[in-house]
């Protein structure tokens, strides 16, 4: 059965403006603790909204998530890359620890877009987006540079083209 939805845009528009300030400031104070509550809001919300069982899952996924990333931004829990890194490519790193809440923005990336494609209504996509802009704006916070390097890369910057000609296509 579909939830009420009477102060739907109301409490979409006061959780979304929360996420914006929050990304604001954690960001303009180099603080990703901030960024990471300012996003709690949407996904409380969102918990509440969802009905399907998967997506309901997803919702509560994103909140044990980025609990958890409180929790290891705040400890600031470090972890060493070097063995994953060395099962997939045989280059030399000069990383070799890298903060652990690296790892929640980008599970809370695919768990928005899992979300926003498996929602129906308008306010849970809402919501999705909202996540979606917390968890990138959580990862630059972490470590800005790294997210500047990887839309720097020659094949990001291709699929990018590539996505806006296929939703231009679409769109038509």
């Amino acid at each position: 059965m579909a939830k009420e939805y009477r102060h739907a845009p109301v409490i979409c528009g006061i959780i979304t403006v929360i996420a914006i300030l929050g990304i604001i400031a954690g960001i303009l104070k180099t603080m990703p603790i901030v960024v990471a509550f300012s996003i709690i809001p949407a996904i409380i919300y969102e918990i509440y909204r969802t009905e399907g069982i998967f997506t309901r899952i997803a919702s509560w996924l994103a909140l044990i998530v980025i609990l958890v990333t409180l929790y290891v931004i705040h400890k600031n829990v470090m972890i060493d890359i070097i063995p994953f890194i060395a099962k997939c490519i045989s280059m030399p790193v000069t990383v070799k620890l890298v903060p652990a809440g690296l790892i929640a923005p980008v599970v809370l990336v695919v768990i928005a877009v899992y979300l926003f494609k498996r929602t129906a209504g308008i306010y849970t996509r809402w919501l999705a987006v909202v996540i979606l802009v917390g968890s990138v704006a959580l990862f630059y916070t972490l470590d800005p540079q790294l997210l500047k390097n990887l839309l720097s890369t020659p094949e990001v910057q291709q699929n990018i083209k590539e996505g806006v000609r296929e939703g231009i296509r679409t769109i038509q």
